[in-house]
């Protein structure tokens, strides 16, 4: 099956797109690129973007031409140009796809706890954005399972949780779950994060969804008894696990005893990976 690893350097990377929200810009960009295209992986690095389908040398570089045209209208003229690998078999393409997925640890960059800068939270349900990727992984790398997606992401196994929300958690999920910087504006992305955020606080808390959504309380309790797409709900009761199980560490210096662990030394996941 033919597969092409693209590789886009980011030259002079804007600093606005190394925050969460930029980072979520970016996202958005890559996947509404990737819009019917089998992808299979992505990964936003410090320097360079990573992204894997299930496309032909030619296909392929149609669709780098799209999507260098979609990142220009986020990061602007910083990415130049695509760098193609043709996959040659299986275990290859296993490889690549875990090297992807990875890829901050294959450049000793401490990763994001909550790998929003890649594939592991639309492949395991914790962002909830139109793409192909659950279906073409699952058809094109059939030994993959969410075991080794969840190991790769460094997260324990997680259930929706059923837990009272905090004002500030309810909204932080809702967020990551949909790709969004904030909520201003009147898309339907962030009309349905607001109903969200509404609904969840809604019993326990009708003033804090007021406070959190910036709105009277009338509008919140519209807003919560508004419907919701059950997988958007789904994923964000995930991601409140997620957050009380992986909490962002808070900024400290830089630790002045150890290294990195290098990428030849770390363990691997996937059987091809494995093997190589």
């Amino acid at each position: 099956m033919p597969a092409t690893h693209l590789v886009f350097p980011i030259l002079d990377r804007p600093a606005a797109s190394t925050t969460r929200e930029g980072v979520r810009r970016v996202v958005t960009a890559v996947l509404e690129a990737c819009d019917g295209a089998p992808l299979l992986a992505f990964h936003l690095s410090d320097s360079h973007l990573h992204v894997l389908v299930a496309l032909d040398r030619v296909a392929a570089g149609r669709l780098a031409r799209k999507l260098r045209l979609k990142l220009h209208s986020v990061l602007g003229p910083s990415v130049t140009g695509t760098n193609h690998t043709a996959i040659r078999d299986a275990a290859h393409l296993a490889n690549t796809f875990e090297y992807v997925l990875r890829n901050d640890e294959k450049h000793g960059v401490a990763p994001d706890p909550w790998r929003e800068n890649g594939a592991l939270p639309d492949l395991l349900g914790l962002r909830v954005l139109p793409s192909t990727l659950i279906r073409e992984v699952r058809r094109t790398l059939p030994r993959i399972h969410g075991a080794d997606l969840r190991a790769m992401a460094g997260w324990p196994e997680i259930a929706p949780s059923e837990a009272p929300a905090s004002a500030a958690a309810a909204l932080t999920a809702a967020l990551a779950v949909l790709a969004l910087p904030d909520l201003s504006g009147r898309s339907p992305a962030v009309l349905i994060a607001r109903r969200a955020v509404a609904g969840l606080l809604a019993e326990g808390a009708p003033r804090s969804a007021a406070a959190a959504l910036k709105c009277s309380a009338d509008t919140a309790r519209r807003l919560a008894s508004s419907p919701v797409p059950p997988e958007v709900l789904r994923s964000i009761k995930l991601h409140l696990s997620l957050q009380a199980a992986v909490p962002l560490p808070p900024a400290s210096p830089y630790p002045l005893q150890g290294s990195p662990t290098p990428w030849a030394a770390r363990a691997r996941f996937t059987l091809g990976a494995r093997r190589t």
